[in-house]
């Protein structure tokens, strides 16, 4: 608890200072200054699937010389019969994240998770799409994180993991649901993952929205992690 206070406290403090300009970058393409450290040189998706096994449609030496660290996936858009969970067509978007998980790790890369996708809600099908907690019955959402979690149990899809709890909940193709039902799902989400996976690095929330003191339901998602003790290891938005 006392983490979590301290990175509110901490992030209380950015937010109360504005951005302001300090000059003009100016970047010269064919002159160097300095070595490339490569920190996000990753997918946001596009490994392309192959079963279940590492992917060798693209050349090793292309991800090589990028120093490739990190993707995501979920096998996000793959139509029917691999819509997801939702539609009782999980198996397909299960393996399709699995590929890139074994791709990832053949590089050496981190893979990020994302369930909202293995559940079906990737933008496409968002009108059809029932969501975990509908109707205040969670018993099909926790049916998927059993099955998820003992598939990445026996196909040794752990380390080097980082659980995205929910891509961009703060928009209506992700998560056309109310906010609260959004924080039920983060805290029932980051108890299980903790109790099955201990060490596994979960972030969040993942929202389109940055942090700013005005946005509610940053305000409510940050009560939320405190009053439940379910801060992630990792904090995460698009920004």
């Amino acid at each position: 608890m006392k983490t979590a206070l301290g990175g509110l406290v901490l992030l209380s403090t950015c937010l109360s200072v504005d951005a302001q300009a300090k000059g003009t970058a100016t970047v010269l393409l064919a002159q160097l200054s300095g070595s490339p450290q490569r920190i996000a040189s990753g997918f946001i998706y596009g490994i392309p699937d192959n079963g279940t096994s590492v992917s060798t449609q693209i050349p090793e030496y292309l991800y090589r010389d990028i120093g490739f660290d990190s993707t995501r996936a979920g096998g996000a858009q793959l139509v029917a019969p691999n819509r997801g969970w939702a539609f009782g067509e999980y198996p397909g978007r299960f393996a399709s994240a699995l590929s890139n998980y074994r791709t990832a790790r053949d590089f050496g890369g981190d893979f990020i998770l994302l369930p909202h996708d293995l559940w079906g809600a990737d933008g496409l099908n968002e009108a059809n799409v029932k969501y975990p907690g509908d109707d205040s019955d969670w018993s099909d959402y926790d049916k998927f994180l059993d099955t998820l979690f003992a598939d990445m149990k026996s196909n040794g899809m752990v380390e080097g993991v980082v659980y995205d709890i929910w891509n961009e909940p703060d928009i209506t193709s992700f998560w056309p649901r109310p906010w609260s039902q959004y924080l039920e799902l983060w805290s029932r989400t980051h108890d299980k993952l903790k109790s099955d996976f201990p060490a596994m690095i979960m972030s969040g929330p993942s929202t389109s929205a940055s942090p700013e003191q005005s946005n509610q339901n940053w305000n409510q998602w940050l009560d939320h992690i405190v009053a439940t003790n379910t801060v992630p290891d990792v904090w995460s938005w698009v920004s």
